[in-house]
């Protein structure tokens, strides 16, 4: 039997009661929108080739995109103009043995440049120097490569620089490129490979290299050590490994006299980069994202498959 007070209390318990779990009911379901990732829309920068030619003109329909192995849906949209271009290019008193390609390849990259975008210029040996700021006139580049002074330091942090530059250009908006000039030989960075590894990863940058020093390799190799020899193929290995991550493509010329044709090989590259936007939760997670693309043509009935050059995925 309930008593005149208990009668008077138990409304109190149930109002007290059904106030605690509508707050925890809240309290939880800001937690979980708290926890939820933000959708970000990203661009996806990437170039086809079929037999080492460029293939253009394709639409939305020759595309298949896969995140983490889902098929995502993207739109087609023109890659932004003006392009952010960076040069970073490896200038130690060591890089004396192969002068001859560094200056070939900024030569090359006055002649093929286009107007219209944004250019800098950085070297390095012990630190990274930002030799010239982005400008609208490609031929400055020339022009600041020939009045830097002769290195002091003989160290090669290509590492360092790497992750600087990437660092730098990752604030920048729009389409950003860097064309790295080197050996790919590290001698004191701070910065290991995973560490470059990851700001690939987590910056929307597309990497092109020229591998300086091809031919002194190739005359010098039969006298090394098999040290010296594993420390050349780790820094080819890296040049790759910076294109391959990011969706550009290394080129290893004999001569100096191959490093015009590859800036115009990237100069090329560039003007014909498809772009595919999508939204994603990947970017700033801090795991990895594996991103697919496929690109091919339908003709008489039959899939023709292409070569698509795309970054691995995001972090």
């Amino acid at each position: 039997m309930l008593h005149a007070t208990d009668q008077i209390a138990f409304p109190g318990i149930r109002k007290v009661a059904a106030f605690a779990t509508l707050l925890l009911l809240l309290t939880g379901a800001r937690s979980v929108q708290a926890a939820d990732p933000e959708m970000e829309t990203v661009s996806v920068y990437l170039n086809v080739e079929r037999d080492g030619s460029l293939v253009t003109g394709l639409g939305e329909a020759n595309f298949r995109f896969r995140e983490d192995g889902r098929t995502r849906q993207f739109r087609l949209e023109r890659p932004e103009e003006p392009a952010s271009i960076a040069v970073l290019l490896e200038y130690s008193r060591s890089s004396g043995y192969y002068l001859d390609d560094l200056t070939a390849a900024v030569e090359g990259f006055h002649r093929y440049a286009p107007e219209g975008n944004w250019y800098a210029l950085a070297t390095f040996s012990r630190g990274l120097d930002i030799t010239l700021d982005f400008t609208r006139q490609p031929g400055r580049i020339a022009d600041a490569f020939a009045r830097t002074g002769w290195p002091f330091s003989n160290e090669i942090n290509t590492y360092d620089a790497v992750y600087g530059m990437l660092d730098r250009m990752s604030r920048l908006p729009g389409r950003k490129i860097l064309i790295v000039v080197g050996s790919g030989l590290d001698t004191f960075s701070e910065h290991s490979l995973d560490d470059v590894k990851e700001k690939i990863e987590s910056s929307n940058v597309t990497i092109f290299a020229a591998g300086t020093g091809s031919m002194l390799r190739t005359s010098q190799e039969p006298y090394l050590d098999a040290a010296s020899r594993l420390t050349l193929f780790q820094a080819q290995a890296f040049l790759q490994m910076l294109a391959g991550k990011s969706g550009g493509f290394a080129w290893f010329p004999m001569h100096s006299q191959g490093f015009p044709d590859v800036m115009q090989g990237v100069m090329q590259s560039i003007a014909a980069q498809y772009r595919l936007v999508y939204d994603t939760t990947a970017l700033g997670s801090g795991k990895f994202h594996k991103i697919k693309v496929e690109a091919f043509r339908v003709v008489n009935d039959k899939r023709e498959d292409f070569k698509v050059l795309v970054r691995e995925g995001w972090r």
